[in-house]
């Protein structure tokens, strides 16, 4: 059982990380640099630029293409190609270091972060055109069912967001499942150390239109979501709560349209299942959806896993 002190610790390493751990696949380096260059200075926070080099078998390869991998030469330019995105960043006064390795992309890119103590790992969700699918399902779903740190993710439509490192609408769609309070807790916090508004948001079911006491479910969800918002946060933030009824997927990006947001703050539990409603794939839905980074971390369990 962890202290309350652990907790805390625990809590404010996610929200203003030491280290981040930048995993590209080299063709999303230019637009995850930007994202990189201002997380890292809004949390005082030094850089590891990290590309994995998979196996073979995990590399699909035109029919043009050499039907054998040069891990050597590979290994170089990939080095190479790192160094280059470096450099203007330690011009800049960020400390980055430069990592290539070989293996499974998921596998080597959560225990680098373990290795290094990476407080977050950031990421795009595609880059290279034939794994865009592959990083996006199996690597990106085993980061995340791995990775003892927040993920944050620039999706495909996120690649032009302004990147502001500091966020400065956040929007935090609450599960009301199993750890929603810590979930909340940690987006609180972001809101607070950044002075971000804030919109906590659940969605329910379209099945809840019809129930004859629909008005009520929704009056009792949105006292519990105002219950999450601690009495001192108008100090520091404007909180809003909002219930909508219908597709998670749907109601989460047009809340995060309408009020602009700049950040998405998913707590996802150790499966990545995320609302009881839905599959795995809500996650990845609202990922590659999103027009903004979205960062997504496991909560903790009652055992502490």
């Amino acid at each position: 059982m962890k202290t309350a002190e652990e907790i805390s610790h625990r809590t404010r390493a996610f929200v203003v990380p030491e280290k981040i751990l930048v995993a590209t696949d080299l063709n999303d380096i230019d637009y995850l640099m930007p994202h990189a260059a201002a997380q890292a200075r809004a949390c005082g926070a030094a850089l590891t630029l990290a590309h994995v080099i998979p196996p073979g078998e995990a590399m699909p390869l035109d029919a043009s293409a050499i039907p054998y991998l040069d891990v050597a030469s590979l290994r170089e330019e990939a080095t190479q190609t790192l160094e280059r995105a470096a450099a203007p960043l330690r011009d800049s006064g960020i400390p980055c270091d430069v990592v290539v390795a070989e293996g499974h992309p998921s596998d080597k890119i959560t225990s680098l972060a373990r290795e290094i103590e990476a407080g977050r790992i950031l990421a795009g969700t595609h880059g290279r055109r034939h794994l865009k699918r592959f990083f996006l399902g199996s690597v990106a779903h085993e980061i995340l069912r791995r990775a003892d740190v927040p993920v944050c993710t620039i999706g495909p439509h996120a690649h032009a967001a302004s990147s502001f490192g500091a966020p400065r609408k956040i929007l935090h769609p609450v599960s009301l499942c199993a750890g929603y309070q810590d979930s909340a807790g940690i987006a609180m916090e972001l809101a607070e150390f950044y002075r971000a508004d804030i919109t906590l948001l659940h969605v329910l079911s379209k099945e809840a239109k019809h129930q004859q006491d629909a008005d009520r479910i929704v009056e009792w969800t949105k006292s519990e979501l105002k219950r999450l918002v601690p009495a001192e946060a108008p100090l520091w933030t404007r909180a809003t709560v909002k219930v909508e009824i219908g597709d998670v997927v749907q109601e989460v990006l047009s809340a995060a349209a309408e009020m602009g947001a700049d950040l998405i703050v998913l707590g996802v539990n150790k499966d990545v299942s995320f609302w009881p409603i839905r599959g795995d794939d809500t996650v990845y839905e609202i990922i590659a959806n999103a027009r903004s980074p979205v960062l997504s971390f496991r909560r903790a369990t009652e055992h502490g896993a």
